[in-house]
Parts: structure tokens; C-alpha cells; sequence
């Protein structure tokens, strides 16, 4: 059985996580585990290094202090992630699906998903996280690198979802977009919805045999090609044609694409407002 792993945070994403992850599941017919991750505190930061202002005499009873402080932050961290998990499979039950599995853990955002996504088919995350509501039009960094590492296709929620009629796949014909050209082709999450396969950029032989392909492919689907860069030319697009979901392929795996600022992936991420599917 298919199965999505869906991860949930404080930020105002979290409904729109159980949102797209009820529609894909429901559709693929998969389980959905809900992960919510406590992250790891570094010690000097939370005290702020305030021992090494005071005098000696005062140091051990300011520091017994800052870790009640700490014990007492935890345990309401523990319970507030308690608490999120509850209302989030509360939401889901609540729409018929019963093959639910919450998963509470302290550690590293980043790490645990790529460690929990070994038993799943795909993940499901905010564009940004808790930290980062305050910057709307940036990309959360736990989000990108989550994207960055991981195996299976992630999914990338709106801030508001709404079930897709239609959706775009983002093409070029390198291997990251054929793989999302292949999977929309093959899988049920998109049976029975409009499909628009767009290149962006310049024209050319080589952008025909492309389309060519896509077009033998991906029966049915409407292959076109438009001008301007990628990330001006497509979220105009989707705006324009009202398309609910865009599926591209994700970062290259070398090291150099990965220390590159404002790569396309990136730029979609920030400039589109509908689910993104991205596949590496």
C-alpha cells in the first residue's frame, strides 16, 4: 500500500499539508503518517552566554535557573506537538481515512524526514516554516534543503489548497522533468485531470524533439512552448490559464548546482502560489 508522509509545524501551512495530503492520498488510495519534529536547541544560544556576564559567585544558580527554563520550554514544546498531531488526524478522520500513523520526534527537521521517507512514497511540506511566516515571499531553509535531499517526490503545499482541475508540468527534457512527465503519465493522483506541458525559453531543434516526445508520451495533454525565462514566463502562465498544480523536476545532484542562489527550482517555489510536485 501506498503511503504519504505529511510533516506539520506551528505555521499557518499546517492545514494546507493535511489539506494536499488528504486529496493525494485519497487518490492513490495511501496511508498518511504525520510527522511533527521538535527541533534540537543549541545550549549557548538559548542562554544567550549570559554566564559569562555575571559574576562567578552567581553563575551556578543563573545557570540551574535557565535550565528550569529550558525543562519547563520542552515539556510545552512536547505538548504543543501533542496537541498539533491530534488536530491534524482529528482533520483527516474527519474525512474517512482511518490508516493513520502519528510520529513525534526531537531532533533535526531535515534529518528525520529524510530518515521517515524511507517508509513513504512521497512527502508532503509547507513552502515555509514557523520560523519563517513573517517572509512571505521567501522560501522556507528547512524547505529547500528538505527538497534538496530527499529521494521521493515532495509536494510542496500552497498556503492555501484547493483540488487542482488542471495541472502544468514544468518540461525541458532533461531527466528530473521526465520523471515528472513519466509519473503524471503513469500514476492515479492525476487520472481524469487536464494536463499542460510547458517549455519556456528559447526555440529550437533540440526543444522539438522534446515536445515530441512529451507529446508521444503523455496522450491527450496540451504541449506548448513559450517565451521567456522560466521564472517570469511559467507562474504568469499558470495564473493566466488557472492550472491548480505545477510538477517539475527539482535540483540537480551536484555539488556545484548545490551552492547556486536563486536557481530555478528555488525561483518557482517562491514566485508560484499553487502545489508544487517536484521530483529529483
Amino acid at each position: 500500500m501506498r503511503k504519504l508522509l505529511a510533516c506539520i509545524d506551528a505555521s499557518s501551512y499546517a492545514a494546507s499539508v493535511m489539506d494536499s495530503a488528504a486529496w493525494a492520498a485519497g487518490r492513490l488510495e495511501a496511508s498518511i503518517e504525520i510527522l511533527h519534529v521538535i527541533q534540537r536547541n543549541d545550549a549557548v544560544a538559548v542562554r544567550h552566554d549570559l554566564s559569562g556576564a555575571v559574576g562567578l559567585g552567581a553563575k551556578s544558580a543563573l545557570l540551574e535557573e535557565l535550565v528550569s527554563i529550558d525543562e519547563a520550554e520542552a515539556k510545552l514544546a512536547r505538548e504543543r506537538g501533542r496537541v498539533m498531531l491530534a488536530v491534524a488526524e482529528e482533520r483527516l478522520r474527519e474525512r474517512g481515512f482511518t490508516d493513520i500513523l502519528t510520529t513525534h520526534r526531537h531532533g533535526g527537521i531535515v534529518e528525520t524526514v529524510i530518515e521517515r521517507e524511507e517508509e513513504a512514497d512521497m512527502v508532503v511540506i509547507g513552502k515555509r516554516g514557523a520560523s519563517s511566516a513573517f517572509a512571505k515571499e521567501h522560501l522556507g531553509s528547512k524547505v529547500e534543503r528538505v527538497v534538496r535531499e530527499s529521494i521521493r517526490p515532495v509536494l510542496v503545499a500552497s498556503q492555501v489548497f484547493r483540488a487542482p482541475e488542471q495541472v502544468m508540468i514544468a518540461f525541458d527534457g532533461g531527466a528530473s522533468s521526465r520523471k515528472a512527465l513519466e509519473f503524471v503519465a503513469d500514476s492515479p493522483l492525476f487520472r481524469g485531470l487536464g494536463v499542460r506541458v510547458v517549455m519556456a525559453g528559447a526555440g529550437g531543434s533540440s526543444r522539438q524533439k522534446h515536445m515530441d516526445w512529451a507529446t508521444g508520451r503523455l496522450a491527450g495533454a496540451t504541449v506548448e512552448h513559450i517565451g521567456g525565462g522560466a521564472e517570469e514566463a511559467l507562474p504568469k502562465y499558470l495564473e493566466e490559464h488557472r492550472v491548480g498544480m505545477l510538477v517539475m523536476g527539482a535540483y540537480g545532484h551536484s555539488p556545484l548546482r548545490r551552492l547556486i542562489v536563486g536557481s530555478t527550482t528555488t525561483q518557482m517555489m517562491q514566485n508560484c502560489h499553487v502545489p508544487i510536485l517536484l521530483f529529483r
